[in-house]
């Protein structure tokens, strides 16, 4: 666009430069005209040098004549300037250009009587550089092309800014809804929206609305299986003790075998239930958790676990306390998951450390000297029912998924290293420190 602005421009200013000046050359060779004198010696124009320093533009330009008899004999004058192309017949003026000296000249010509009183005809010729034209021209077209760069710069900007500040609402409204958790339902509050995008935000909020609606009966769908299940496997354990009691020794290691099936189905359902309320967490957590009082607790849980095992747990608090914020029973959860799988893949006589480091950010490690996890292995381990091969420890495959996802619901981060010391697993989650929280 400003190319053929700056096109259209040019030759605007050349056209009107052009015709000032021809209109100013031609006047110029009546007034050389009018100067012409004949005595013995020949035709002369008498040209004083203030008359001259007009015609040179005050020394800006060059400027040349020529007197011409009709059959382009000259007469007086230049005689660098070029004769005529055409037969000088008509009495109309003729203009063009040419080069005289290496210089870029235009010509005017015009065929007139050599005095009022004579019939004699005479050809005059003028030129003169074209220093002040083009000077012109560049004026005038910097006085076209300059403002109106300027009012098209203007007019982009004011352009942009309006743009921008009309797709203000729809940036914020797309801003809340990417710093919402996968989870947030709520609807987005439209009281000072623009009505413009009023029904956007009625249909996204219509849309939560169903997906609210849709997770609520997932959830009690969840629940109910879980109680359904929970129901007839409580029954089965009681049948179970009862067979024990009334029966022979190899009838009773069936039996064993049928608790042992029980307990994976009830920790199976425990850890579902727990995954689908994680899972779809509301609102954000609000309790104040100190990280040291709740591994301590969970830690102690698990000391007769590992002293099954002759497995050393210890438990190394921060000098400081280390607050988050959270849902304390998740939280529990997920270290509990975290400690027992530690404790469960240990080998007998191993040792497990969990260790809370007040930061900021709050870390937790849990540390074991078991087989370790392969580097190939450590992304697909926390995905739901997955279990690395070869593993001879029986489990539901769920204990790092429900790590990952109460993680995820407190916008922590969960990490799976190599110890720098032992062999075994160093599993490392960091909390966003408080005040981040809280800010």
């Amino acid at each position: 666009m400003f190319v053929l602005t700056g096109f259209v421009a040019y030759n605007l200013a050349a056209w009107f430069a052009n015709d000032s000046y021809d209109k100013e050359l031609l006047n110029a060779a009546h007034a050389v005209a009018a100067r012409l004198t004949e005595d013995q010696k020949g035709i002369v124009a008498d040209l004083p040098d203030a008359v001259q320093a007009v015609l040179r533009h005050k020394d800006r330009d060059d400027f040349f004549y020529q007197v011409l008899s009709l059959e382009k004999v000259r007469l007086a004058g230049d005689a660098i300037l070029p004769m005529p192309i055409k037969e000088v017949n008509t009495d109309i003026p003729a203009f063009r250009n040419a080069v005289v000296n290496g210089q870029n000249v235009r010509i005017a010509r015009i065929r007139m009587p050599l005095r009022q009183d004579s019939k004699r005809l005479v050809v005059v010729q003028v030129a003169r550089t074209l220093n002040s034209r083009n000077e012109l021209i560049h004026k005038i077209f910097l006085s076209i092309v300059v403002p109106q760069i300027i009012l098209g710069l203007l007019s982009v900007a004011a352009v942009s800014y309006g743009v921008k500040d009309g797709l203000r609402p729809l940036i914020e409204l797309s801003k809340e809804i990417q710093q919402r958790s996968q989870s947030d339902l709520t609807p987005i509050e439209n009281e000072n929206t623009p009505k413009e995008i009023v029904p956007i935000v009625e249909s996204i909020n219509s849309l939560f609305g169903r997906i609210d609606n849709h997770m609520e009966e997932q959830k009690r769908f969840v629940a109910n299986a879980a109680h359904q299940l929970r129901t007839p496997v409580a029954g089965l354990r009681a049948y179970i003790e009862y067979g024990r009691r009334i029966a022979n020794g190899n009838f009773s290691e069936v039996l064993n075998q049928i608790d042992a099936g029980t307990d994976r189905i009830a920790e199976l359902v425990g850890g579902l239930l727990i995954l689908a309320r994680a899972s779809e967490r509301r609102a954000q957590p609000h309790d104040l958790v100190e990280l040291n009082d709740l591994s301590s607790e969970v830690t102690a849980d698990l000391i007769r676990q590992a002293a099954n095992k002759k497995i050393d747990l210890f438990f190394h608090p921060s000098s400081t306390r280390s607050i988050v914020l959270g849902d304390k029973s998740e939280l529990r959860e997920m270290l509990s998951n975290l400690v027992n799988n530690a404790v469960s893949y240990t080998p007998d006589g191993g040792i497990v450390n969990v260790t809370v480091k007040a930061g900021p950010p709050p870390v937790v490690i849990v540390q074991d000297t078991g087989p370790g996890i392969p580097v190939q292995e450590r992304k697909r381990v926390f995905e739901r029912f997955y279990r690395v091969l070869g593993t001879k420890v029986n489990g539901t495959g769920l204990g790092l998924a429900i790590v990952q996802e109460i993680a995820n619901s407190h916008k922590a981060k969960v990490e799976l290293l190599d110890p720098s010391e032992t062999k075994g697993t160093l599993v490392r989650i960091t909390f966003p420190s408080f005040e981040a929280q809280v800010s």
